[in-house]
């Protein structure tokens, strides 16, 4: 079984009458003078349908004899194959084509939802301008804040800088006792001198 069809519509051979050929195919296919008119009537018909192309080649052969002009179509479905690699050149532009959709774009510094430029977000309904304003300020605020906490554990001074006094540790065992152990912890027995 295949996918081709034979189609008639009404015509004949330049050489050939009509009605000798409307004759001869109402005889060879059975079918009486109304039905041998209805193939006429300018309308395609289909004869044969789900032939392999030879059965659809050699009904078209047999037509001809008697001076009809069928044709034949292929219903085959086409399987088209497609190569979803993509090209550095249509990546570049796809890249180009984001970022051009994406510069249009503005972000929410509240919810986040990216919209269109426009002075209201669409999600949460804040004024934009002034959201965006406030952020800036919070961050400056945030940054000072941080450039003074620097300054006060790394103090800046124009004398040069002095090395800090070690400590050292000595064993004390006059000292040394259960009560004060339980106090100190595990290295109760080591004490630090200045």
């Amino acid at each position: 079984m295949g996918n081709y069809q034979v189609l008639f519509s009404g015509e004949v051979s330049p050489n050939l009458n009509e009605d000798s050929v409307r004759e001869n195919l109402a005889r060879e296919l059975g079918i009486d003078e109304r039905k041998a008119r209805q193939l006429f009537s300018g309308r395609t018909v289909v004869i044969k349908s789900q032939l392999s192309q030879e059965d659809a080649l050699a009904v078209q052969a047999q037509f001809a004899e008697f001076g009809a002009i069928c044709r034949v179509k292929d219903f085959t479905p086409k399987i088209e194959q497609v190569d979803y690699r993509v090209d550095r050149a249509d990546r570049d532009n796809a890249d180009r084509t984001l970022k051009d959709i994406t510069a249009a774009h503005l972000e929410c510094p509240r919810c986040g939802h990216l919209q269109l430029e426009a002075s209201h977000c669409a999600r949460c309904g804040i004024d934009i301008g002034a959201a965006i304003k406030a952020q800036r300020k919070e961050d400056l605020i945030i940054q000072k804040k941080i450039n003074q906490l620097k300054q006060k554990s790394y103090p800046v001074t124009s004398s040069a800088p002095t090395k800090p006094k070690a400590k050292s540790i000595r064993f004390d065992t006059a000292e040394h006792s259960g009560r004060e152990d339980k106090k100190r912890g595990v290295m109760g027995w080591l004490r630090k001198s200045s």
